[in-house]
């Protein structure tokens, strides 16, 4: 049977769904409003400030550095020990006892040219005064012919286990044979029914 709602239990529901509907707008606040953009003058944004412009440019003082007394005594005395030095060696360069910086800079040159030039191996030998000059063309010959020799013997044994293994390939070619001869000789071929009764 349906139920039958008096009308003020309805009521009392009505009231109850009210107050909830009431309550819930009470507690949701109402958004503030947002504030007004403002608006930039866009001639201004790339002009430069009067403050800037008036503004006095303060230069900093280059810091220098003063040398103590101690420190300029070393250093008179190393002047001297340098020119006393320099003048030395003008002495030994004018009586040729020591080479001049140019003739220094052609021996340098000479010394890079003799490591730039292409022998590899300068041998003097103990017994004789022979020295072995050997050019890089001479290593590349000598290689090619290494390496042609070592492939050269490498298929001679290549040809040699070949033929070897043609052999005894063809020796078991023929046991097979003999076997296979044998079998049916006998009358039971491998893979029969009856291959295997002699077995037991």
């Amino acid at each position: 049977m349906p139920e039958v709602i008096s009308a003020s239990e309805s009521e009392n529901e009505d009231v109850k769904e009210n107050e909830v509907e009431m309550n819930i707008e009470e507690t949701e606040p109402e958004p503030e409003p947002l504030p007004e953009k403002v608006k930039i003058d866009v001639d201004n944004v790339f002009k430069k400030s009067e403050i800037l412009d008036n503004a006095p440019t303060i230069k900093k003082q280059k810091r220098t550095r003063k040398m103590t007394p101690a420190a300029l005594e070393k250093l008179a005395i190393a002047r001297e020990k340098g020119l006393e030095k320099r003048r030395k060696n003008k002495e030994l360069r004018q009586k040729g006892e020591l080479p001049t910086p140019s003739q220094l800079k052609d021996e340098k040159k000479k010394k890079e040219m003799e490591y730039k030039r292409p022998v590899v191996n300068n041998v003097t030998h103990k017994t004789e005064n022979i020295t072995n000059n050997i050019t890089h063309d001479d290593i590349i010959n000598i290689s090619k012919k290494a390496t042609q020799d070592a492939l050269e013997e490498y298929e001679v044994k290549r040809k040699a286990r070949k033929q070897a293994k043609k052999v005894k390939f063809e020796q078991e070619n023929q046991k097979t044979i003999v076997k296979n001869k044998i079998n049916t000789a006998l009358g039971h071929k491998y893979g029969s029914d009856n291959f295997f009764d002699t077995c037991f």
